[in-house]
C-alpha cells in the first residue's frame, strides 16, 4: 500500500471517529456507502442507518446554494417576505428555513460559565403573532398590556455572560422569575463561577446562596455601577441593549418562536 493510500485511509478513519450516531450518540459506526454524494453510516449499536446530514438543519434541504444568502438576510433583520424575495424562494420556504436554522443554533449553547458571571432578566410581551385561531380579540401592534408592571402577560428572559466571552439567553417563565426558574435556566452551568453579579431581586440572592456562590447585587437605577472595581453588570446590560436592537427589526416575534431568535 502506498503512503498516499495510507494517509487517505487514516483521514477516513479519523473522520468516521468524529461522527456519532444521531439516534443514540454511540461512536461505534461504520461507513455504509454514499447516496447522492452524501456519506451514509450504519450504527453497530442499534443497527440504524443515517447520513452525515441527519439531524442537521440542511437535512433534505433543496436549493442549498441559496441558504447562505438567506442566512445573510436573517442577520440583517429582514422580514420573512423580504428574505424570500432577496433569496428567490417562496415565503413558506423562507419561514421554514429560518426556523430550521434558528433551532439548530440551540446545539451550540454554552455548557458552563466561569469566573465572574453577570446575569439579568429582561421582559417582552406575550405574543401570538401569526396565530389564526385566537381565543381572544386580536391586538394591534404596539398595543399595551392590559396589566401594568410585570405580570403573566410578560415573558421573562435571562441573559448571562462571563468575562471569558461566553454569552447566553434563555426564556425562563411568564412574569417575575423565581429561584426555581433560575435553577432550571442554569442547571449546574455556574459550578465554576466565583461570583454572580445581578440586580438586587431576592430570587438571585436565594439562588446564589443555594449554590454557595458569592453574590454581588446592584441597583443601577440609583447609580450603583461597580463594586470593588471589578464587579459590575455592564457587559450583560450591553447584551440586553444589543438584543433589543436586533429584535426591533422583526417587528415582534411570536412567543413560541422567541427562544429560536435568542439562539
Amino acid at each position: 500500500m502506498s503512503i498516499s493510500t495510507s494517509e487517505s485511509q487514516l483521514e477516513e478513519d479519523n473522520e468516521r471517529k468524529a461522527v456519532t450516531c444521531p439516534h443514540c450518540k454511540d461512536d461505534r459506526i461504520r461507513a455504509n456507502g454514499k447516496l447522492k454524494g452524501v456519506q451514509r453510516y450504519l450504527c453497530n449499536a442499534i443497527s440504524k442507518n443515517f447520513s452525515e446530514t441527519t439531524g442537521k438543519f440542511w437535512f433534505a434541504l433543496k436549493n442549498k446554494d441559496k441558504n447562505n444568502k438567506h442566512l445573510y438576510c436573517l442577520l440583517l433583520g429582514y422580514s420573512i417576505r423580504k428574505s424570500a424575495k432577496k433569496t428567490g424562494i417562496s415565503i413558506q420556504t423562507s419561514f421554514d428555513w429560518r426556523h430550521k436554522l434558528l433551532t439548530s443554533f440551540s446545539n451550540v449553547s454554552i455548557e458552563g460559565f466561569q469566573g465572574i458571571v453577570e446575569s439579568d432578566d429582561l421582559f417582552s410581551s406575550y405574543s401570538e403573532k401569526g396565530n389564526r385561531n385566537l381565543k381572544r380579540a386580536p391586538k394591534k401592534r404596539g398595543e399595551k398590556a392590559s396589566k401594568s408592571g410585570i405580570s403573566n402577560e410578560k415573558i421573562a428572559v435571562v441573559a448571562t455572560c462571563d468575562r471569558s466571552g461566553n454569552k447566553d439567553f434563555k426564556v425562563a417563565t411568564t412574569g417575575r422569575i423565581s429561584k426555581k426558574d433560575l435553577n432550571k435556566v442554569y442547571q449546574g452551568r455556574l459550578d465554576k463561577a466565583s461570583a454572580l453579579c445581578s440586580d438586587s431581586h431576592r430570587s438571585y440572592a436565594a439562588f446564589a446562596k443555594a449554590i454557595s456562590t458569592t453574590h454581588k447585587k446592584f441597583n443601577t437605577s440609583k447609580g450603583q455601577k461597580t463594586v470593588d472595581k471589578i464587579y459590575h453588570v455592564q457587559n450583560v446590560n450591553n447584551m440586553d441593549m444589543r438584543l433589543r436592537k436586533f429584535m426591533e427589526s422583526f417587528n415582534g416575534v411570536a412567543t413560541k418562536y422567541l427562544q429560536n431568535y435568542l439562539n
